[in-house]
């Protein structure tokens, strides 16, 4: 079941209605929310939920016991800073003593109560939390390298395990969830409904975004919006994302993953030529951008019509003038998460030139690795890693900037010859690239060069747009209500009379 389909729409509605019935009532809504988002889960896979349910619970009590484990380390930071103020204020003494005393006291009780347990302990729990998602994620591949051991010992093993529905999402939310609760950012929020409905939550469990625990640079915290009092005030927003979501996924993604998905697979027969397999080449990425950020938008439109904001994952990444700027604007939530949580504890840029840029490279080969273990992911990370090493590089050696829309084509078309190792395994790679070089030197350019050539200009003025999605929330706010109703009637029905049949697939539903 997909968010286009009927009965997703109609089973949505009456849900909605019950939902805000419960308006008043903030843990009669967690409950309605947590069985949706179960029930949501169950109409995939039971197999899914019962993962999710369980890998929930061992969580929850981790997240507990890290609560108690991070209070201690507060405590001894803070016993640290009292006894530098002491030293350096010997005013006030016998207050001071005394308050000294008992903090001194409320460590001790904190140190017994975790002697058995080390500063390894969140160290470990995360690392449980990692090992969880590669089960999953790559059980095919280690069973396969492993198979013949196992077989010669006569141990079976399963031959493949399901990939459940949302897994590589909420497992890194979890990790944002222990986080917070080591750093005691999550004591309103620490109860396990709210935890359960953070990690299920349905607009949000197959296609993120990666939702955050506590706030962060600007990023809005998911879990403590499940405690918050709840408005419906957004509805002009709600509808534009649902328009911008319906374009996107069922005429743009639907019309053009066809020819794409043909032009890739005809290279074998040599038929196709220079400008066909370009033309193929630059559009994937439009297909994959509509196809994930419509999905995205539909997500974020369901959690705003509950009261829910959730972070922006896209903002128009085709806009950006260097690699650094795309993954600025590309899947913003990944691009956090990897940041702060890979990229920082490398050492980030504090270490000097080198090693920031080895840390560059690590942190975006460990991001292809994470979207499969396969040679293809590897080198669509590595090389998003080389061009970002090579701009940082530009930038050091102070070379004189680009012309604007230079720089945003170039940008372009570097992203896009990336995308082929992410829409293909790693033969079928090389073929596409044999097969776009055979041509150019066979002079076998084909009638499609003008297509390429205005796609290219396309790019150099999309940026035009930045301010549509505004405009268009600003003129559905100024229309009367019959008039809104009458524009979105005629828009929608616009927009079923061009699409083809069939709801398209999420492309990264595997990731």
């Amino acid at each position: 079941m997909t968010f286009f389909s009927p009965e997703f729409v109609l089973l949505f509605l009456l849900f909605f209605v019950i939902y805000w019935a419960a308006k008043n009532f903030v843990s009669m809504q967690k409950l309605l929310i947590l069985f949706a988002s179960y029930a949501f889960i169950c109409a995939n896979s039971l197999y899914f939920a019962l993962v999710l349910f369980g890998f929930t619970c061992a969580v929850f009590v981790c997240g507990k016991y890290l609560q108690e484990h991070g209070k201690l380390v507060r405590l001894l930071e803070q016993s640290q800073k009292f006894s530098k103020d002491l030293a350096n204020n010997t005013k006030n003494n016998t207050q001071n003593n005394t308050q000294n005393n008992s903090q001194s006291i409320e460590i001790i009780s904190y140190k017994n109560k975790f002697a058995p347990t080390s500063n390894l302990a969140l160290g470990v729990i995360i690392g449980f939390c990692v090992l969880f998602l590669c089960f999953f994620k790559y059980y095919d591949f280690f069973y396969g390298v492993f198979a013949g051991f196992f077989e010669f010992f006569g141990l079976s093993l399963f031959e493949s395990v399901a990939f459940p529905l949302g897994v590589s999402y909420y497992t890194f939310m979890s990790i944002t969830y222990l986080l917070a609760m080591y750093r005691g950012q999550c004591e309103r929020c620490d109860d396990f409904i709210s935890l359960a409905c953070f990690l299920a939550f349905f607009p949000s469990i197959v296609m993120g975004p990666i939702s955050r625990a506590s706030d962060e640079k600007g990023l809005r915290a998911l879990l403590p919006q499940f405690n918050e009092p709840k408005n419906f005030s957004c509805g002009d927003e709600i509808f534009t994302l649902a328009l911008f979501a319906c374009v996107k996924l069922l005429v743009i993604s639907s019309l053009l993953s066809p020819y794409v998905n043909n032009i890739f697979s005809s290279v074998y027969s040599s038929s196709s030529s220079a400008s066909q397999i370009l033309l193929a080449i630059l559009l994937y990425g439009v297909v994959l951008y509509a196809n994930f950020s419509g999905f995205i938008d539909m997500s974020r439109a369901l959690a705003l019509a509950l009261g829910f904001e959730l972070a922006q994952n896209f903002a128009m990444p085709y806009a950006a003038r260097n690699i650094r700027e795309f993954w600025q604007r590309w899947h913003i939530t990944l691009t956090t998460f990897i940041t702060r949580y890979i990229y920082i504890p490398l050492g980030g840029s504090a270490k000097g030139f080198t090693r920031t840029q080895i840390n560059v490279l690590i942190a975006f080969g460990l991001s292809g690795i994470w979207h499969g273990a396969e040679w293809n992911f590897l080198i669509w990370g590595l090389l998003h890693g080389v061009g970002l090493v090579i701009f940082n590089a530009y930038k050091a050696l102070a070379l004189p900037q680009l012309n604007y829309y230079v720089s945003l084509i170039l940008t372009y078309i570097f992203v896009s010859f990336a995308w082929i190792f992410f829409a293909n395994d790693f033969d079928n790679s090389l073929v596409i690239l044999k097969g776009l070089f055979a041509a150019l030197a066979a002079g076998n350019f084909g009638s499609q060069t003008a297509l390429v050539i205005l796609l290219l200009v396309g790019v150099g003025l999309y940026h035009k747009c930045a301010g549509f999605f505004g405009f268009c929330v600003h003129m559905l706010s100024c229309m009367p209500i019959l008039l809104k109703a009458l524009v979105l009637g005629l828009v929608f029905s616009m927009i079923i009379a061009i699409m083809p049949s069939g709801i398209p697939s999420f492309i990264y539903a595997s990731f």
